[in-house]
């Protein structure tokens, strides 16, 4: 790329000149620049590299060389931006831009959103990271979440709608509460071609027993050519909503997996992985897809460097952050919320007077009051009185200062745009009361949690249905390592009973009421969710999800069409007219 210093030379010489082509001799280019000869020509030479301008130098003392400009000086400073931009680097775009977040919008309009390239259709989002984890069997964020299920397939999935849908398995039947039985769709392939047999199904469904939520499953065997039969301990009457959980997506064989297997994951979804790396994460639709092939052959997450991101509003009409918040009117709220988990088990909360003094200190109302209001207009939170929007849950009156004074152990995800500064408020709160703070920055997950004292934890469910507090209890949320063996029993109690009654509501204000009166977690705020139909200009079928996303396989782009009107030549309605006459 060219360097910031020839770009200004280039804007000296455009000015000079005014923009018009000229004879010139290279005594004056360097009086221009403030360079020698030399330096003059190989300037010149990288310009025309460039394609900014064309320099024709003439023989012999006196004659006057041919300076053409090929660009204007927007045209340069544009370019530059555009190709920072492809690098990620908004700052350095913004700044070739002269810090005109105008001509900024413009650039980014033409880089991000909808584009038509070479024939296909092509939507690129903005994003603040790279996506480098997308295993499923891994702890995953909330993005990562929903680019999981683009890439991979399941026996069930839930649907736009929200409601249980078959995918691998086109049909299932419970042959009793603790035998169900799923029939697969044949000749599915992976991404790479692989076919998917009943045993790459059956290995995969029985990996699960070492997950809480499936530690039921007693034996996962292939009765016949595309039937798979999953035996139970206990009565489960709710297995293949419970399949449609992250965790059970079907995967490559262990030993046909690539060493950079959750870089470039390989499965049978609707999209494949053709490049992720720290500029940007491309999917290309699955030409050999088994359900409707994708109407958008290509979707690319565009990783803007950290500084900037916030600029950035996901939309495709409108991609700079609007000045004030109003956008909130058009969107939803998170299902879940972010909250804080007590460490009950081996940290100071163990102590029911730590507890009580974490859940009234750290309170919702206390952590928002005490956030920067620049902070909170920008990352669009909202206190939250309960796990979900809504609910209501409080505890007791508690302590007013700290039983001792001794060091708190925060744990947090580092790279996401908001803890940093929560656990700043944190630390700040809890100073006041002579408390020192010791923080844990992670990048998946804490390897030794009988560190932590404090976690600061998104949710990252997946629907907005009550029923998936149960996945995300058992399978996401660490609170088993986290609290008291009674505690934890109780709770995966409720989740157990809701399985084994036929037809039953999920309890999940009994379940959500539970963890905070007995000072598990504090609720602490509910976040806006990022896109909305306004927000995707032509883009058709954007419905945003529990993550924060829109299904890519779902949508399509509606293109524009010429308004067309009734147009009469002068003879025909002289014709029309004589016609009428007579």
């Amino acid at each position: 790329m060219s360097s910031p210093r020839l770009r200004v030379q280039f804007e000296t010489l455009f000015e000079h000149y005014k923009g018009q082509d000229n004879g010139v001799q290279l005594e004056d280019i360097t009086d221009i620049l403030f360079c020698t000869r030399r330096n003059a020509r190989i300037v010149l030479n990288k310009m025309e590299e460039e394609g900014w301008l064309e320099w024709h130098p003439a023989p012999g003392r006196g004659k006057l060389s041919q300076l053409i400009f090929k660009r204007s000086r927007a045209d340069v400073s544009e370019n530059l931006a555009r190709r920072y931009l492809e690098e990620g680097k908004i700052g350095q775009a913004l700044k070739v831009l002269d810090q005109d977040t105008a001509k900024l919008a413009q650039v980014v309009e033409s880089y991000l959103g909808i584009v038509h390239q070479e024939g296909q259709q092509v939507v690129r989002l903005p994003y603040y990271r790279p996506l480098s984890t997308l295993n499923p069997t891994l702890p995953l964020r909330r993005s990562e979440l929903h680019i999981v299920q683009q890439i991979y397939s399941g026996l069930t999935y839930i649907d736009d709608s929200e409601q249980l849908q078959p995918n691998l398995a086109h049909s299932w039947e419970m042959l009793t509460p603790k035998h169900w039985r799923f029939y697969l769709r044949p000749s599915v392939r992976f991404h790479n071609g692989e076919l998917l047999t009943s045993q790459i199904v059956v290995d995969n469904l029985f990996a699960l027993k070492a997950r809480k939520l499936f530690a039921h499953i007693a034996n996962v065997s292939s009765p016949s050519q595309l039937i798979v039969d999953i035996e139970l301990e206990r009565d489960d009457y709710q297995l293949p909503l419970l399949l449609s959980e992250s965790c059970a997506k079907i995967m490559l064989p262990q030993e046909s997996r690539a060493d950079n297997h959750d870089l470039f994951p390989i499965g049978t979804g609707p999209y494949k992985i053709v490049q992720n790396d720290s500029k940007r994460l491309v999917l290309q639709a699955y030409d050999g897809y088994f359900g409707f092939r994708p109407l958008l052959d290509q979707i690319e997450v565009w990783v803007i460097d950290d500084v900037h991101s916030s600029m950035i509003f996901p939309s495709l009409t409108k991609p700079l952050k609007p000045k004030v918040a109003n956008y909130v009117e058009s969107v939803d709220l998170d299902p879940g919320c972010t909250y804080l988990l007590l460490n009950r088990k081996n940290g100071l909360a163990a102590s029911n007077d730590w507890a009580n003094y974490f859940t009234h200190k750290l309170a919702t109302l206390n952590l928002f009051q005490n956030l920067p209001q620049d902070k909170i207009v920008e990352l669009g939170v909202l206190p939250a009185h309960g796990l979900k929007p809504g609910w209501y849950h409080h505890t007791r009156q508690g302590y007013t200062s700290p039983p001792s004074y001794r060091t708190v152990t925060i744990a947090y995800h580092g790279q996401h745009p908001m803890f940093p500064t929560l656990v700043k408020c944190i630390e700040g709160l809890l100073k006041e009361d002579g408390l020192t703070v010791q923080f844990i920055n992670y990048d998946l997950s804490v390897e030794d949690t009988s560190e932590v004292d404090i976690w600061v934890k998104p949710m990252g469910i997946t629907t907005n249905r009550d029923d998936a507090l149960a996945g995300w209890l058992l399978n996401s949320s660490d609170i088993e390592a986290l609290s008291q063996e009674a505690d934890f029993a109780y709770w995966t109690e409720i989740v157990q009973d809701w399985q084994a009654a036929q037809n039953a509501s999920f309890p999940a204000q009994q379940l959500g009421k539970s963890l905070v009166e007995k000072m598990q977690l504090i609720p602490m705020f509910h976040c806006w969710l990022g896109v909305s139909k306004d927000h995707c200009g032509s883009l058709q079928n954007a419905k945003c999800n529990a993550l924060g996303w829109f299904d890519f396989s779902k949508v399509w782009v509606k293109p524009d069409m010429p308004i067309q009107t009734n147009v009469v030549s002068e003879d025909y309605r002289g014709s029309a007219q004589q016609e009428t006459t007579d």
